[in-house]
């Protein structure tokens, strides 16, 4: 801190406390007062000090007391001093994700977070804090995942270990502003000391991109069990345990003086209390875990924090072993009274007993709880292996189906996949499950069982696969056929109408008793444009051949293929039909001509409509006719420039416009889920609205362009009624897809705001879980003072209140959702059901809450019975004074008189 003298000698300068209060001074923000003088008394009451504002912190200290630091313990005085850094540096840096994620192990979620930086780079497998960071490569993983512009991965695989450390070091100092806590060398060892890790990869933790999510930290936790004791410097022995002190045995977080215990009576009595303390606490601990539950989940929570438990007891192994090798040297020493003799034997015999009794127990409950957890997990597995029989049966029926006749059976067919699609979704649930298998492999079973096992995984995920590979193919070739069946049918429609318009107008064309030539002209113009529209369509009529035969290929099935063959060579038929009657047509009119006085430009536009043998008829018999009239300028090159361009346009535009409805359409929520992925529909209706603003460009021209012909046509007295009639249908299309795409968005943001609704109660749902477990657990723990359960009680029902804005949210959203047409029932029917589930916790706790505050209220205050009890020692130690007096012959008055104050 700024104005304090440095510390330069950490065992020394820490000993009278005052160091320690400054450092709390600058964590807490309060100024704490000390002791100025420079005894013994002075610096045991400033370490106190330091001790009791640790306490109300909530820092975890074990086995740490004043005089270990008045006395310079190195030992523990580094405890001390790394409770603080792990409170106020390593947790403070993660309290927001601590809390996010409901976790107190910070260094789960640490580990967590760096597996899940490190996990693109194959050289990088970080399962602990010692030995996965020694060669350097992790550190420089962590920082290139987040910053990969600071220097090239390649180059730091070359280095050596000592290299790659330097380097990650500097780059962090330099671009992090990190100080570069570790020396390489102290890195690039067997063994790096856990704590510096853990304490620099806290400093990156702070700079660096955090995500962490309940899958990462599962991850974590269902590594296997020698990963997480590898670094350890002992292991907890399932088969045998032996009570004698092994160097280096003891796992527990912070040091204890019962590794130090010297061989006098005084430190005995001091180290067998605190490992009593710790048995009792165990044994109370060990009880307190619930009966093994018959879900798979549950017990694979259950068997992670009973292996937690177990790595406990290893951890004060060597402190139970410690005490008794203390008392069996007291015992050998010789220098105690028979009587002391004795006890010690009882003490050690006792703590022997109850060790040896809670080790044999949790041993029981570790091998049942791995016994019902294979046996579930082995449940899961055949159960999977049944379903995906089952499903492969169903596929295989699926297969041997022809494809649908036509499309109301295509749509069936699309209803039964979607039933298949989702079957697996929900099945996929229970494989996610399967890849967090916990496996244990023992003695007795080896590395067989484990070989087996994979293999059996291995099998069931390649069937899985496959089905997971077929119904996708089949649910992208249904969907395929789908959209070109309904272009093929829409197209045949077109085409359909188109052919009716043209016979119509060929039906009005007139071929004889003509009144004059310019009644002629106009039946020969209408000809005309009648063989320029078919020329000009044969493209279309092409093109639906081949789309025709694409489908019927796809489908494979003999009656949908006649049917489509049919349908085009009706369409082929009336289209030749239509060919004949125009040629037929111009053979009337041509006779017509010889009957008629014409022009040049009349028998030029009538040989326009011929065929070519009579083209030659028509020529030779223009030198037979008078000197023809100045010709009118006409322009039909022109016209049917912009009549290509306008049937160009018209037609991309429907084509468009179908699979557009189509496409839409697919796309739509047909029925709304608690909970459905919609990032999938929404990244298809982007497409669709993108190609929209596009196309929008296109119709605009189509309008310019149809309004020229229009012109055109309207000066030449030619009918417009077909291109009105295309431009219409071109509008109301593309007014029919832009309302399904804004009535399809407002669906899936619906679906979205359901899905946020759901998150929300089940959150909420959750913590009310919570509070029933609290009460479930509070009518078993009747051990506990009735004041302790009253505030406990009130904590939760505190805690439960505060609820109350989110309840009112949620009511609130559930109320704009059912205002909507049609909700779904689920949505207020789920509401009703929690705030009944609500409500029903909030009373009971409400009636716990009562019955703790009578029983409190019944019973004396505990300061009254302390004080009942120290008046009963005053009052029995004086009249024994009285007595000893009296025996004595001398006068007890005195005795007396305080006697009968006291009283």
């Amino acid at each position: 801190q700024s104005g304090k003298p440095p510390v330069k000698d950490m065992f020394t300068d820490l000993k009278d406390g005052r160091k320690l209060l400054d450092l709390l001074e600058g964590l807490t923000g309060k100024p704490l007062p000390k002791e100025r003088g420079s005894t013994r008394v002075h610096a045991l009451n400033n370490v106190n000090r330091v001790l009791q504002v640790l306490h109300q912190n909530n820092v975890e200290l074990v086995n740490i007391g004043g005089t270990d630091i008045v006395d310079g313990n190195h030992k523990l005085t580094l405890g001390l001093l790394w409770s603080i850094i792990l409170h106020w540096q390593v947790k403070d840096v993660m309290k927001n994700i601590m809390s996010d994620l409901q976790q107190t192990n910070s260094e789960k979620i640490l580990l967590s977070w760096v597996r899940q930086s490190t996990r693109p780079y194959s050289q990088v497998n970080v399962l602990n804090f010692t030995t996965s960071w020694a060669d350097g490569l992790a550190f420089n993983a962590v920082i290139h995942r987040h910053k990969p512009e600071l220097f090239s991965w390649d180059k730091v695989i070359k280095m050596s270990p000592v290299e790659r450390l330097e380097h990650a070091f500097n780059i962090a100092k330099n671009h992090l502003g990190i100080e570069k806590l570790l020396d390489p060398e102290d890195v690039a060892v067997q063994l790096p000391d856990k704590k510096s890790i853990i304490m620099y990869l806290t400093s990156l933790f702070e700079v660096l991109p955090k995500q962490v999510t309940m899958e990462d930290i599962r991850e974590v936790e269902t590594l296997p069990r020698r990963y997480k004791q590898e670094c350890e410097d002992g292991e907890f022995n399932m088969q045998q345990v032996s009570l004698e002190e092994e160097q280096g045995s003891s796992r527990a977080e912070t040091p204890s003086t019962v590794t130090e215990v010297d061989m006098d009576l005084d430190s005995y009595q001091v180290a067998l209390e605190e490992v009593l303390t710790w048995l009792l606490s165990a044994e109370d601990a060990f009880r307190e875990q619930e009966e093994i539950s018959g879900d798979v989940e549950e017990v694979k929570e259950q068997f992670s924090t009973h292996e937690g438990f177990m790595m406990e007891l290893t951890a004060h192994q060597s402190s139970v072993g410690s005490v008794l090798q203390a008392g069996n040297q007291l015992v050998a020493q010789g220098n105690l009274s028979p009587e002391e003799e004795f006890e010690i034997q009882e003490q050690m015999l006792l703590l022997n007993s109850r060790w040896e009794e809670l080790r044999v127990e949790s041993m029981d409950r570790q091998s049942r709880l791995h016994d019902m957890l294979m046996e579930l997990q082995k449940q899961q597995l055949q159960q999977l292996s049944n379903w995906l029989t089952v499903t492969e049966e169903r596929i295989q029926k699926m297969e041997s189906q022809l494809l649908a006749e036509d499309l109301e059976s295509l749509q069936k067919h699309l209803e039964e996949h979607k039933s298949l699609q989702s079957d697996l979704e929900a099945e996929q649930v229970k494989v996610n499950s399967l890849t967090h298998m916990v496996v244990i492999v023992d003695e007795s079973s080896g590395e067989s069982a484990t070989a087996i096992l994979e293999e059996q995984l291995q099998r069931l995920g390649e069937r899985w696969t496959a089905v997971c590979r077929w119904t996708e193919e089949r649910r992208v070739k249904l969907q395929e056929i789908q959209l070109l069946w309904q272009e093929l049918l829409e197209e045949q429609c077109l085409l359909k109408a188109w052919l009716t318009e043209k016979e119509e107008a060929l039906s009005k064309v007139q071929t004889s008793n003509f009144k004059d030539q310019t009644d002629l002209s106009v039946n020969v113009r209408k000809l005309a444009i009648l063989k320029e529209d078919m020329g000009m369509k044969r493209q279309t009529l092409d093109q639906l051949n081949e789309l025709g035969q694409d489908v019927a290929q796809i489908l494979g099935n003999g009656r949908a293929s006649s049917k489509i063959d049919q349908d085009q060579e009706e369409l082929t038929q009336r289209w030749d039909s239509l060919v004949q009657k125009l040629e037929d047509y111009s053979n009337q009119v041509t006779q017509a001509v010889g009957s008629v006085g014409m022009s040049q430009v009349s028998q030029k536009t009538a040989a326009e409509t011929m065929p070519l043998k009579e083209q030659v008829v028509v020529k030779q018999s223009r030198q037979e006719l008078p000197p023809p009239p100045p010709p009118k300028k006409r322009q039909i090159p022109g016209d049917s420039e912009a009549k290509k361009k306008f049937e160009a346009e018209s037609a991309e535009l429907l084509n468009w416009i179908s699979k557009s409805k189509s496409a839409v359409q697919a796309t739509d929520i047909k029925e709304y889920k608690k909970m459905r992925e919609t990032s999938n529909m929404k990244e298809k209706l982007k497409v669709i609205e993108k190609e929209r603003v596009e196309k929008s460009q296109k119709l605009d021209e189509l309008k310019r362009s149809g309004h020229i012909l229009l012109d055109q046509m309207g000066k030449e007295g030619l009918s417009t009624v077909d291109i009105k009639s295309v431009v219409e249908k071109i509008l109301s299309g593309w007014k029919d897809v832009v309302q399904h795409l804004e009535e399809v968005a407002r669906r899936i943001k619906y679906q979205e705001d359901i899905n946020a609704y759901f998150k929300e109660m089940s959150e909420l749902e959750k913590t009310v879980i919570e509070k029933d477990n609290w009460l479930k657990n509070d009518a078993s723990s009747a051990s506990q003072p009735s004041a302790v359960r009253k505030d406990l009680c009130q904590r939760e029902l505190t805690h439960l209140v505060s609820l109350s804005p989110r309840l009112e949210h949620l009511k609130a959203t559930c109320k704009a959702l059912t205002s909507q047409p049609m909700p779904p029932n689920f949505i207020q029917e789920s509401l009703h059901g929690f705030l009944d589930h609500f409500k029903l916790t909030h009373q009971k706790l409400e009636e716990c809450h009562q019955q703790l505050k009578k029983e409190t209220e019944s019973q004396p205050s505990q300061d009254y019975v302390d004080s009942l009890q120290r008046l009963k020692g005053t009052l029995s130690e004086l009249e024994c004074k009285q007595q000893s007096i009296a025996s004595g012959l001398s006068d007890p008055s005195e005795v007396e008189k305080a006697l009968q104050q006291a009283k």
